[in-house]
């Protein structure tokens, strides 16, 4: 016997100029006081959702807690949260909601519009970096966000290089859940979709960066490539770069284009039937397509551009040892090196 626990925001809203439905999300949610949670480069951009805010909360890269804490206290009294951002803003978001929950428990309503193909609007989880400049996390059920709205032109504002790396940790999220262990049909078959729609609307993207349709289209591969996030999360590529990314100031989607290959190839030889499906479904090799998709988009490929050695590669290693040895660990770093 099997079980799927289906979990995805209530509402989810997409296409070009879809942000017109936030204010209706809003009154539907009884929001009168609204704090909106984005990043610096976006803070002069927000006139576009079409909404007024009472307060206004700026997060930066990987959700320092420090940040999360003072926007807690910014956003006493919200009647709802607006998170305008990448996966950074919308887990500082989510945490801020959940944090504010009232007397009942319930979190305060998050509408999250991304800018990014992170997903993070999509888990009951967030990531911030804690004081020691680490990755950590949460997990609670009231972290999922109410509202998703996805609006192909908004996302035009991203820059081409961070939507093609998000665009491959959608990549990673899809390929990690489809190689979890376990049954999960349901997942297997979105993570497949989601596969084929990122490997064939990417390239175009590059081709087209001015194109809010093509957007959109990235977009809901993304939202298919998420249907079992604990797993993927958990995925050995997500784990192998949370470690590195924060603590050297490398961003998600970047780390996925420098392991996600790797890492595919490590696991290769551990489970050839699933690996063999998805070769199938890219049309080749898989984590050589892979590679050829990062090429193909002028992406990250080495570790070693961003001043990280073998001796730090060692340490995150080593600390992540236990299912997979620190060598077998240390051996995917190199490779990415």
């Amino acid at each position: 016997m099997a079980v799927f626990s289906y979990s995805n925001p209530r509402v989810i809203h997409w296409g070009a100029g879809s942000v017109a439905h936030l204010q209706a999300e809003l009154e539907r949610l009884h929001a009168d006081r609204v704090a909106l949670v984005t990043t610096r480069s976006l803070v002069d951009k927000s006139e576009r959702l079409g909404v007024t805010t009472a307060t206004t909360i700026l997060v930066g890269q990987h959700a320092p807690l420090a940040q999360v804490d003072a926007g807690v206290e910014q956003a006493v009294g919200a009647g709802a949260i607006v998170s305008f951002g990448g996966g950074s803003a919308i887990d500082a978001a989510k945490i801020i909601s959940v944090r504010l929950a009232g007397d009942d428990g319930r979190a305060v309503p998050h509408v999250a519009i991304p800018t990014t193909l992170s997903v993070a609007e999509l888990a009951a989880g967030a990531g911030y970096t804690n004081d020691a400049g680490d990755k950590a996390g949460m997990r609670d059920p009231r972290l999922l966000v109410e509202t998703v709205i996805y609006d192909g032109d908004l996302a035009l504002m991203t820059p081409l290089d961070l939507w093609l790396s998000t665009g491959i940790r959608a990549l990673d999220h899809a390929v990690e859940g489809f190689l979890a262990e376990g049954e999960h049909p349901f997942n297997d078959a979105m993570a497949l979709e989601a596969i084929r729609r990122l490997v064939d609307s990417l390239p175009r993207a590059k081709s087209a960066p001015g194109d809010a349709g093509v957007r959109t289209e990235n977009q809901l591969a993304a939202w298919f490539s998420f249907t079992l996030p604990g797993a993927s999360a958990a995925g050995l590529s997500h784990v192998m770069g949370k470690q590195i990314g924060a603590r050297h100031g490398i961003p998600h989607g970047v780390t996925s284009c420098l392991l996600l290959p790797h890492v595919m190839r490590y696991l290769a030889a551990r489970m050839p039937e699933r690996m063999s499906i998805l070769s199938s479904t890219m049309g080749g090799d898989a984590p050589a397509c892979v590679q050829r998709l990062l090429a193909t988009l002028g992406l990250p490929r080495h570790i070693s551009a961003y001043g990280v050695g073998e001796a730090e590669l060692r340490r995150a290693a080593e600390e992540l040892a236990g299912k997979h040895s620190a060598e077998e660990l240390l051996g995917i770093y190199r490779s990415a090196l």
